[in-house]
């Protein structure tokens, strides 16, 4: 989803290639013949300016099939008459024809051959074309009146990137196209107008939805045309709309992209004259062209205009998690007229993957914030793989969840995922150079014609337990026909592809763009080691085999939570709603229940209090909790109501978040919400995570029985009490050891430490998964044995190496974040051939950028990485991920971390780059003494400051010009 004034961009830059390419279809021929068809008429308009024929000239003409010149038609079209401009005109219907149609499967092309005029004078003019209808009927698109459902990917050449000598290039073009039909993909879209794409679509069949994806002319995203509509109406015929007319692979006419709409919170202003504009153009451009279904406003319309409505959604990248796509269900999540219409994403998901697989951390953008949320602070050298592998996951959950929910919702039409589908764009000499993602695989699973898909909402579970996952057909054959008995063939495989256990289940019949649901039992043997496995299905029609697909399980052996060991402290419960108790009996954890706090002794007891066990009876005993804390105490609260917990003798100060992390919005704000589902470990080697790796903090296992006939979502989420510290000050006394949301804003796991005391707090939903999820059990174990034990229990982590800033592994934990005020720099890496066309320049902010804004999509090639950091504190982030200043802010900013060190370093070295052009300022405080230094304009200074190594933490601070770079810290 695009910002708004990174919207305003994008829209400029396609305003202004559309009028390029209007400007030089003019100069290379005004003659126009169009053919409007449908699967048995056809209507010719010709138009000849400057026409030298005689008043009532009669034309003839012949329509061929292209494949074997076999005549379709012939006969008289019409007579040319001309108008006082000199522009002759013919308007012809032709009826009672029988043509092979074209489709994706039978791409079936003709000719239609216009001619007239006396010998020596004789005209003719010929064009390419397909019979073939879209149209809508209760909700449903329908190509030649047949059901079909669009899956679509939206992030195509030509453009971004590729080599000049390949953008217009039929070498290039075909095995592009044969390669995203192989993978499923039967609809695309492009960057502007190509003829020699839209020849390959037509001959290849890959449908397009296409037209003008931007602004209208001399409009604003916020502001309809200001010149006359008549002027706009042309333009759309001219320019728009009339170079696709003759291609029969076109379907779909967009009019404009995401345009001010009332339902969008930061897009209000000029809504009702955009409107308006949007209608007119529609009924006006409709009346001409009747052959195609028309979006008015891609994204952001709502259905208000046009035959379509269509969302843009970024739900798993931007904002929200794949369980939004649950919300498309309901009919009324767009709103519209009182006529019912298909629905569509030709947005969605994102997910901009670079050259290498990381993500395009694309500077002064929401790709930074975004990349945090879902690898966090993975080491740079996991990113890649993490990235690749989030992408293709996610895709595959927006496009299966889209194609199950038609069950319900069957006005569910089609999805295009706006993503990076190849690695190499730049200097590849041809197709075979582009080497696609694993996102392309999962394409040709989720994209399958008859799909099979799984549901499973326990993904951790035990050895020797039953799971019962439900197997989803899909029938979007390519035939069209209905699918008799099936039966499913499904086999638990381990890593090392040995099978584990295996089964059938016999499956109903499916019509022709319909859906069935079968929910299954599968017992787990009880010997199964500890670790990841993959249930596999293969859905047969008689001996056929028409679908595969998977899902992984992590499966537990039952010893797989450990316990406790000896403990040096009582472990006491308050749990007046006895929802906590099950779970530590069931992890056989010694605890004495208590329902009151006054016999609570500092040097014997852990305090535990239970979840959503806050209330007024331990809200009267908040002072003798802080004493008890103060005194050398030990307390762990679990997950709690954010209506009812009150924080306030904790030793820093957090509040619990209320904003729901699903919904059908955009932007809704609320960040971060209190749930999660991507938990980043930040202190990796916590004795609270002993033995959970970060992939085993992604998904929990659902306690609710949940599944999809059933309204709400599943309970998956690890996080659904996740808090935030409220003082940036506060890090001193807090070690956050596992955290979420953009930015890693939200926490899940931190301990505040107040004098020889400290409590755990944690946001995870632990107690709810007691038996079920092993995870989830053995986290429970480590927090108690953590707390309970002489284990060292440490605010401030120990540094004897360098700190290489930007570089996570580095890093190590010291959360570089909103908290801390440092932020991550990122340089392009730009191709050496391409640096003339994609100079780097550096903005006010002081970010670099190759060729502008918009990198990540629009310069694929073009790979931003982190590199150092920045003083830049306080800032905040908007509802879409953006980094936001204060009002009023000035250069100043400021970031500070706490590290120990060992006692023989004497001396920090700070390595600061200044990027721009002119000297910057530069502070470096440790523990409140103070050394400013001068940054000279474009250079890289070492500024060497004295410390005390030993026992005391050092608590620093970087304050100066927010545009300078922080490479490095060392300790010598």
């Amino acid at each position: 989803m695009f910002g708004r004034r990174l919207c305003l961009q994008v829209c400029a830059i396609v305003a202004i290639l559309v009028a390029a390419t209007s400007r030089a279809l003019a100069q290379a021929d005004t003659t126009q013949l169009y053919i409007f068809v449908d699967t048995a008429s056809a209507r010719v308009e010709l138009t000849i300016p400057g026409a030298r024929q005689p008043q009532s000239t009669v034309f003839n003409g012949i329509i061929r099939n292209a494949a074997d010149s076999s005549i379709l038609w012939s006969g008289t079209v019409g007579k040319l008459s001309i108008d006082a401009d000199g522009v002759g005109h013919l308007t012809a219907s032709i009826g009672g024809l029988h043509p092979r149609l074209w489709s994706p499967e039978f791409p079936q092309l003709y000719y239609l051959s216009v001619f007239g005029g006396q010998a020596g004078a004789r005209t003719e003019h010929r064009v390419r074309f397909g019979f073939r209808s879209m149209t809508t009927t209760d909700g449903k698109l329908l190509l030649n009146g047949r059901p079909i459902f669009l899956r679509g990917n939206a992030i195509n050449p030509p453009g971004r990137n590729i080599p000049d000598s390949l953008e217009e290039n039929r070498r290039f073009v075909e095995p592009y196209v044969r390669y995203l039909k192989s993978i499923g993909v039967n609809i695309i879209r492009l960057t502007r107008h190509s003829q020699v794409w839209f020849d390959v679509c037509d001959e290849l069949g890959m449908m397009l939805f296409q037209g003008n994806y931007g602004t209208p002319l001399s409009g604003k995203a916020t502001q309809a045309p200001t010149i006359p509509f008549d002027a706009s109406l042309r333009w759309y015929k001219r320019d728009v709309i009339g170079p696709l007319v003759n291609h029969p692979s076109v379907v779909i006419y967009v009019l404009a992209n995401e345009q001010a709409d009332k339902e969008i919170p930061y897009l209000t202003t000029g809504a009702d004259q955009i409107d308006r504009f949007l209608h007119l153009a529609y009924d006006s451009l409709r009346a001409w062209d009747s052959t195609r279904l028309y979006i008015a406003n891609a994204g952001y319309g709502f259905g208000r205009t046009g035959d379509i409505c269509d969302l843009h959604r970024y739900w798993g990248w931007y904002y929200n998690s794949f369980l939004s796509f649950y919300t498309m269900r309901d009919p009324n999540v767009c709103w519209r007229s009182n006529k019912v219409q298909p629905m569509t994403m030709t947005e969605n998901v994102g997910n901009y993957t670079g050259v290498d697989g990381r993500y395009n951390l694309v500077s002064d953008t929401k790709q930074p914030d975004s990349q945090l949320n879902w690898t966090g602070h993975a080491p740079d050298a996991e990113q890649s793989a993490r990235a690749l592998s989030y992408q293709a996951w996610m895709a595959g959950q927006a496009i299966e969840i889209f194609r199950r929910e038609r069950k319900r919702n069957p006005n569910l039409a089609g999805l295009t995922p706006f993503t990076i589908l190849f690695h190499n764009w730049w200097g590849i000499s041809g197709f075979a150079d582009m080497k696609p993602k694993p996102i392309a695989r999962q394409y040709a699973i989720s994209y399958q014609p008859v799909l099979l898909s799984w549901e499973l909402w326990t993904s951790q579970v035990y050895a020797g337990t039953t799971i019962h996952p439900v197997a989803h057909v899909v029938n979007d054959a390519n035939s069209g026909e209905n699918l008799g008995a099936l039966t499913l063939l499904y086999t638990l495989v381990d890593v090392n592809g040995n099978t584990r256990a295996q089964g059938h289940a016999a499956l109903p019949g499916v019509p022709y763009y319909g859906a069935r649901s079968t929910p299954l039992s599968i017992q787990l043997p009880s010997a199964l080691p500890t670790g990841e496995y993959i249930l596999a299905g293969r859905l047969m029609h008689g001996a056929d085999t028409i679908s595969r697909n998977q899902t992984k399980i992590f499966i537990a052996a039952p010893s797989f939570a450990g316990r406790t060991g000896s403990l040096i402290r009582r472990v006491v419960l308050y749990d007046p709603n006895s929802r906590s108790i099950s779970a530590f009996r069931a992890n056989a954890i010694p605890v004495t229940r208590v329902s009151t706090l006054a016999s609570l002794s500092p040097s014997r007891d852990l305090l535990v209090v239970g979840a959503d066990s806050w209330g007024p009876g331990i809200e009267s005993d908040t002072i003798r909790l802080r004493s008890f804390l103060h005194a050398g105490g030990r307390v762990i609260v679990l997950h709690q109501d954010p209506a009812r917990f009150n924080g306030n003798w904790l030793p820093a100060p957090v509040r619990l978040q209320k904003g729901e992390l699903d919904h059908s919005l955009v932007f809704p704000g609320g960040r971060p919400f209190r749930n999660g589902m991507a938990i980043n470990p930040e202190r990796v080697t916590h004795p609270v995570l002993d033995g959970i790796t970060r992939d085993r903090l992604f998904l929990w296992s659902d306690f609710t029985h949940w599944d999809e006939s059933k309204p709400g979502f599943p309970q998956v989420y690890p996080v659904t009490r996740g808090f935030l510290l409220t003082d940036p000050q506060a890090l001193s006394r807090a070690a956050v050891i596992a955290n979420y949301d953009h930015g890693l804003e939200g926490l899940a796991i931190a301990e505040l430490f107040d004098e020889g005391g400290s409590a755990v707090m944690t946001g995870l939903d632990i107690v709810d998964r007691a038996g079920l999820d092993p995870v989830a059990d053995r986290l429970l174990v480590n927090l108690v044995r953590y707390m309970a034990s002489d284990v060292p229990h440490v605010n401030t982590l120990s540094f004897d190496s360098a700190i290489t800033w930007g570089d996570y592994a580095s890093e190590r934990g010291l959360l570089t974040g909103i908290y801390s005020g440092l932020i991550l720099n990122t340089v392009p890496v730009v191709p050496s051939d391409l640096t003339d066309r994609y100079p780097v320049t550096v903005d006010e902010n002081g970010f670099e950028q190759a060729g502008g804004a918009g990198g990540w999509n629009t310069k694929p090639a073009v790979q931003y990485v982190g590199k150092g950091r920045r003083p830049f504190g306080p800032y905040t982030f908007t509802s879409g991920g953006s980094v936001a200043l204060p009002r009023n802010h000035d250069r100043l900013g400021e970031g500070r971390f706490w590290v120990r060190i060992p006692p023989n370093r004497t001396t920090m070295v700070t390595t600061v780059n200044n990027p721009v052009a002119q000297s910057l300022e530069f502070e470096v405080d440790v523990n409140g003494a103070r050394q400013r230094s001068t940054i000279p304009a474009n250079q890289t200074r070492l500024i060497e400051t004295t410390v005390r190594g030993g026992e005391t933490p050092l608590g620093i601070i970087y304050r100066g010009d927010r545009r300078a770079v922080i490479l490095k810290t060392e300790f010598r």
